[in-house]
């Protein structure tokens, strides 16, 4: 029987990604788990060099 562990911050609408992540990660042909690897360091990067638009203020005089 399969134990879960519950993880604190996962909504229930993103399991089926987490659960598809850890397939790849698992999966047997070596090449799959380096490529998600090397795509989720990525992923990592790109989000913390992204920068945040600000609004631009509303001109209520004209």
């Amino acid at each position: 029987m399969a134990k879960t562990v519950p993880i604190i911050g996962i909504e229930t609408r993103e399991l089926r990604w987490l659960r598809m992540l850890v397939a790849l990660l698992r999966h047997p042909d070596p090449s799959v788990p380096e490529l998600a690897r090397q795509a989720l360091l990525y992923l990592t990067d790109a989000a913390g060099n992204r920068t945040v638009s600000k609004p631009e203020p509303l001109d209520h005089a004209g």
